[in-house]
């Protein structure tokens, strides 16, 4: 996994929920800007972060990692929200953290949940704060890579994602080979047409449609498939419907779940019949062969 790659598939999912949350819980526009690679030894701690330490494939630490002057208006603008309490509070105190706390398990937890789907082999801890240098510090210890994504909260300043790399242990399953068959189910051409031209990018060119569920099952029985991309709502006969009418043909084929919501209980019903993973659409240009690129090995 490259470190484009973790940007996009790691660190994206949790600017995308701070910047939902902070539009419902603070009532804040956000805007995230460009990524970009820190150096370890110039990285310097801003004074407050939000800490949840990842194991597996990566080991590092995400941070949601902020100036203490961001942080406490980004508080008290919870507290407004969330309390109604519109008195103003001018330190980290105790009210201070819990309302800074509410909204990072927030974020933290939607993120981790919604990558846990992706089943990209890595182990999100429960989250904790750091308010001093030492502690920063100790997790800066063995750290070679940081990848950093800032985000602009309208009207306060800025603050950063920051994903403190110790290692990167690489996956060793075989890719799939680029002369097998790989179908794509959704109701929507252009889904569809946008899969196809990734996995083009990607050198696979043996590449069929299906339109829905029902579509599916019965093309997956004439074309015998080696990979199924595969929509989850959709007319005739759901993904999930079909996927349990395809595991009564056979056990084995790599099938992954598409859906513009993760839906915590879907997932789990389509993991008990066997997939591979699960991605959340939208899929861009950017962002989509190597999104795609993670299950097919």
């Amino acid at each position: 996994m490259s470190l484009s790659d973790i940007q996009n598939q790691i660190l994206q999912p949790f600017v995308n929920e701070t910047l939902g949350s902070l539009s419902t819980m603070a009532k804040m526009t956000a805007t995230a800007e460009s990524g970009f690679t820190d150096d370890p030894a110039k990285f310097r701690f801003k004074g407050y972060a939000i800490c949840c330490e990842t194991s597996g494939h990566i080991d590092g630490v995400v941070l949601m990692h902020h100036y203490p002057e961001t942080a406490i208006a980004m508080g008290n603008a919870i507290r407004a929200c969330v309390l109604g309490d519109d008195n103003p509070i001018e330190s980290i105190n105790e009210e201070m953290a819990d309302a800074l706390a509410e909204w990072g398990n927030t974020v933290v937890g939607r993120a981790t949940r919604n990558l846990s789907a992706f089943d990209l082999g890595i182990k999100f801890k429960a989250p904790h704060f750091i308010y001093d240098t030492e502690t920063m510090e100790s997790l800066l210890t063995g750290v070679k890579f940081i990848i950093s994504v800032p985000v602009h909260v309208e009207g306060v300043g800025r603050f950063y994602f920051n994903y403190l790399i110790r290692n990167l242990h690489q996956e060793t399953a075989q890719k799939l080979s680029t002369d097998k068959k790989i179908m794509v189910v959704d109701d929507l051409r252009m889904v569809r047409t946008s899969i196809r031209r990734y996995l083009g990018k990607l050198g696979y060119e043996n590449v069929i449609e299906a339109e829905n569920g029902l579509d599916a099952v019965e093309k997956f029985s004439s074309e015998n498939p080696d990979f199924l991309f595969m929509d989850i709502v959709m007319p005739q006969l759901n993904g999930n419907e079909a996927l349990k009418q395809i595991r009564l043909q056979d056990k084995e084929t790599p099938i992954v779940m598409l859906s513009s919501v993760a839906d915590q209980s879907m997932i789990n019903e389509c993991e008990s019949h066997g997939i591979s993973g699960y991605i959340v659409k939208p899929l861009t240009m950017d962002t989509g062969p190597s999104t795609l690129s993670q299950f097919l090995s």
